[in-house]
């Protein structure tokens, strides 16, 4: 047993880079900060700002277009795409994908929904203009979003490699639309949404990296 967890530690080594490591240490370090901040006290003076800004950009006869954005990338909206995903990759035989898919957003869903937002507790932001529930921080809707898409990203960029950059670019520029459908919507406060983004970005390395030792194990 020893041994095994050693060889696994040793691949997950691997799999990920120092590079990657620190970066996400560079995130995990203010996203606990925050947290802690958050959970005895829930305002943040640039959050009351920023929240502002989307409304000076957009006149009020944009709500309906956030607001299906919102409603398509929500929990419901996302969880028929990543069945439709998961089935497609089941369909073509990509078994480790769909696994490795299937466990990870369940997972952070989980993480997010069940374990840090009660843990955390902070209030929405007040005059929503599409009904939510539960919890802020972090922003389950963008954490989720940036594991499954870039995740599918990935997974095109390998089967379509001279496409990368704009297969990497639209999920960006996707990713960057719910975030700001959320803070438009008030649904969620800038900072959440950045925080979403960053324990994300944990999420779906770690996700690539159980991907690339499943794939190792099974040639071997």
């Amino acid at each position: 047993m020893r041994l095994t967890l050693s060889h696994r530690f040793i691949s997950f080594k691997k799999a990920i880079s120092k590079q990657q490591l620190w970066i996400c240490l560079g995130i995990l370090v203010p996203f606990i900060l925050l947290s802690i901040r958050f959970h005895f006290q829930e305002d943040l003076l640039l959050d009351q700002i920023l929240i502002q800004v989307p409304h000076q950009i957009f006149p009020r006869s944009w709500d309906d277009i956030f607001r299906f954005f919102y409603l398509l990338t929500g929990v419901k909206g996302t969880a028929v795409i990543i069945a439709i995903t998961l089935g497609f990759l089941v369909w073509k035989c990509c078994w480790i994908e769909a696994k490795v898919l299937a466990f990870s957003t369940l997972g952070i869903l989980i993480l997010v929904d069940d374990i840090l937002k009660p843990l955390i507790s902070r209030s929405r932001p007040p005059d929503r203009l599409v009904e939510s529930v539960g919890r802020s921080f972090p922003s389950g809707h963008a954490t989720g979003n940036v594991l499954f898409y870039f995740f599918m990203a990935y997974l095109l960029a390998e089967r379509y490699p001279k496409w990368t950059p704009y297969i990497y670019g639209l999920a960006t520029l996707w990713v960057l639309i719910i975030g700001f459908s959320s803070v438009y919507l008030r649904c969620h406060w800038p900072s959440d949404i950045l925080a979403g983004y960053g324990l994300g970005y944990i999420s779906l390395t770690f996700s690539l990296a159980w991907l690339k030792i499943s794939r190792e194990q099974v040639k071997r």
